[in-house]
């Protein structure tokens, strides 16, 4: 999950990272009650790159020109990606940028740490930029070696070693794959900023941050409204174009069950796994989610219990099927008590075919109908 600037700035903050203080603007006409001082630059908050370049960052004198800006701005498309809101921070008087960052190499097998004496538009791939790897655990005087590497003494060194060990612990302890500062400043007035940041949390360790509870669904602005249910939901949904809606329990099988699907000449709706160990409930939902799409015409349900027990799956297709007596499906469900699943789908009209082949041949023979 890639972090809004605004977001890895909050994070930054919780450890004395010294900040801009920032304010959050989804609406042009909110720039006349923010209490800033001017002059401010206005910054469209979007997760690509290039916002610079985009004309994403702008400096407005006071609040009427800032208002021109935040309303041109919000409109904004950066790389396809619509503006999310915009960050409203004191213009800064500048005296030196630098670039700090940690992420993984995996060639060295290892984290790094990253800096240069040189920040802006990308640093990242200048020859200027000093790289320490961190082979064992952390030690601070790995801060005060790459800010030495990259240039400073005395004071200097000691403000940025500062801000690379506050980073790293942020990235170590969040579960970040990328923490990056860029650009870190020296202000004239002799303090040290971080102007921009970027952070990308490792999506697989989201759940034992409670840190991060309750962001990812501002994060969800490249998805379809039925793909954002069904993240909200638990389920892995991806919408395609074809006929044919289909959910599987396994992403490898789901794989191949568009395979077949294209094979006999049909074309997928959409891509939906149901996970492991799902209940009724949860295929429930999944038959509603694929249902909702008006572009589909047959629904194909092939699950393997394993995990998942064969009678919850029918107890979800038994109750859609009253409730939606007009809709095809076709069946494929082998495995954990499909003789009680059986029993539970008798006389509900529901096409249960054991064999995938002929399975798949019925669903796209029914989906060419319609």
């Amino acid at each position: 999950m890639k972090l809004f600037e605004y977001e890895a700035k909050t994070i930054m903050g919780s450890v004395d990272i010294p900040v801009p203080q920032g304010k959050i603007v989804k609406v042009a006409e909110e720039v006349f009650n923010l209490k800033v001082n001017y002059p401010v630059v206005i910054k469209c908050q979007v997760q690509t790159g290039g916002r610079g370049k985009a004309g994403g960052v702008k400096f407005a004198n006071n609040s009427d020109e800032a208002y021109e800006i935040a309303k041109k701005l919000l409109k904004l498309e950066i790389n396809g990606i619509k503006t999310s809101c915009l960050l409203i921070e004191p213009k800064t008087e500048i005296e030196k940028e630098l670039y700090i960052a940690i992420t993984l190499d995996r060639t060295k097998k290892c984290h790094i740490l990253l800096g240069s004496s040189e920040g802006g538009i990308e640093i990242e791939s200048s020859s200027s930029v000093k790289i320490i790897p961190v082979k064992d655990e952390y030690k601070p005087y790995l801060g005060r070696k790459l800010a030495a590497k990259m240039g400073f003494e005395q004071n200097k060194l000691a403000m940025v070693a500062d801000m690379i060990n506050k980073l790293y612990f942020l990235y170590e302890s969040h579960d970040l794959d990328l923490a990056e500062i860029n650009p870190l400043v020296f202000t004239k007035d002799g303090r040290i900023l971080a102007l921009d940041g970027k952070m990308t949390v490792n999506d697989d360790a989201i759940d034992r941050q409670p840190f991060f509870q309750g962001w990812e669904i501002n994060h969800m602005t490249d998805i379809s409204e039925r793909e954002l249910k069904a993240k909200v939901a638990g389920l892995n949904l991806v919408e395609l174009s074809g006929k044919i809606g289909i959910i599987c329990n396994g992403a490898g099988l789901t794989m191949a069950t568009m395979d077949l699907v294209k094979k006999h000449g049909g074309e997928p709706a959409n891509f939906l796994d149901v996970g492991g160990g799902a209940d009724e409930g949860r295929v429930k939902r999944a038959l509603k989610l694929v249902a909702d799409n008006p572009s589909v015409k047959v629904i194909l349900i092939n699950i393997l219990g394993g995990i998942t027990a064969c009678d919850e799956v029918a107890k979800a297709l038994k109750n859609f099927a009253q409730e939606n007596p007009d809709r095809k499906l076709v069946v494929r469900l082998l495995g954990n008590n499909q003789d009680k699943a059986a029993e539970i789908m008798k006389g509900t009209g529901i096409k249960s075919i054991d064999d995938l082949n002929m399975a798949v041949k019925e669903a796209v023979t029914l989906g060419s109908k319609v």
